[in-house]
C-alpha cells in the first residue's frame, strides 16, 4: 500500500472511525501517534526515518493497531519515494495521515 491513493483513504477511513466511536485508538497507538505529532510540531515535514524510528522506539509494534502500523509503514514507505510524496497526491496523503495524527495525539492529551 505505498499507492497515495490507498494511504489517504486509509487515513480517511480511521480519521471516520475514530471519530465515530467506532475504533478506540489503544494505549501503544495514541503514543506512537504523540511521539510523531512532537515531529510535526517542529514545523518540519514528516519523514519515512521519523516513522520508523517512532515505530522502534516505542512500545513494540505488535501492539500497535494492526491499520495503524500498516498505514505508518505504507506512510514511510512513500515517503522514501520523494518524487511521488512531493507530488499532489503523495501530498494529500500524507496531510490525511497527519490529520489522523493530530486527532490521536490531541485525544490522548484530552484523556489524561
Amino acid at each position: 500500500m505505498h499507492v497515495p491513493e490507498e494511504i489517504r483513504a486509509e487515513a480517511a477511513a480511521l480519521i471516520d472511525h475514530h471519530a465515530l466511536g467506532l475504533w478506540k485508538p489503544n494505549d501503544a497507538d495514541r503514543r506512537a501517534a504523540v511521539a510523531l505529532f512532537r515531529f510535526l510540531e517542529t514545523g518540519l515535514p514528516l519523514t519515512g526515518e521519523q516513522i520508523r524510528s517512532v515505530l522502534a522506539h516505542t512500545e513494540p509494534a505488535a501492539e500497535m493497531t494492526e491499520r495503524l502500523l500498516n498505514l505508518l509503514r505504507a506512510t514511510a514507505g512513500l515517503l522514501d519515494d520523494a518524487p511521488v510524496a512531493e507530488g499532489p497526491a503523495g501530498r494529500d496523503a500524507v496531510d490525511h495521515v497527519c490529520l489522523l495524527l493530530d486527532a490521536l495525539a490531541l485525544s490522548r492529551l484530552s484523556n489524561r
